[in-house]
């Protein structure tokens, strides 16, 4: 038996009318299924994906119901497809300090971005309910300027290897983000 599966985005009304779909799902050689998923909507009525990208499913319902406070949860979803494909890149909750041994992560404030096998720790610290994302870089402004990023700042407090921060407000922040984090990662 073979199996192929084909998984199309759209509203309702737009996979209704697409003609390549239609040709797909009636196929004569064989049976097809479609299934209509609804995924819940963010405040600004944009739907999040099923599947949080590189979240691990004890974290999925945590994290989202994060992202529909978010101010912009599509750029968070999509800074997370990026860096969760990169090579030996996993995404963590946080162990609580408090948390009894065997405690599942917690995933309800921050996530940590790893490269598997660096003895470094994280290259980010990704916020999902306020979108920003702290870098383990320790940059200047001089050099966030040089680097021509503009939506990135140093932070003054906290790790002395975690001072730069972008928040994900528009496409701009998103690139810098990505960029940045490229450089944290190639770093770590």
């Amino acid at each position: 038996m073979r199996v192929t599966v084909f998984q199309f985005e759209g509203t309702p009304e737009e996979l209704d009318t697409c003609q390549a779909l239609r040709e797909l799902t009636q196929s004569q050689e064989g049976s097809a299924s479609v299934v209509h998923n609804s995924s819940p909507a963010d405040p600004a009525g944009k739907s999040l994906p099923s599947l949080i990208p590189g979240v691990p499913d004890e974290g999925q319902d945590t994290v989202r119901a994060l992202l529909r406070h978010s101010p912009a949860p599509e750029l968070f979803v999509r800074f997370l497809a990026v860096t969760a494909g990169w090579e030996n890149v996993f995404v963590y909750g946080i162990k609580r300090k408090e948390a009894p041994a065997g405690a599942p992560l917690d995933y309800s404030r921050y996530l940590r971005l790893r490269k598997q096998g660096s003895q470094k720790g994280g290259f980010a610290y990704v916020y999902p309910e306020r979108n920003s994302i702290n870098l383990r870089l320790n940059h200047t402004a001089r050099q966030l300027e040089e680097l021509g990023t503009t939506a990135a700042r140093t932070l003054t407090t906290g790790y002395p290897e975690y001072r730069v921060s972008v928040d994900l407000t528009d496409e701009r922040s998103l690139n810098d983000a990505l960029r940045l984090a490229e450089l944290a990662y190639n770093a770590t």
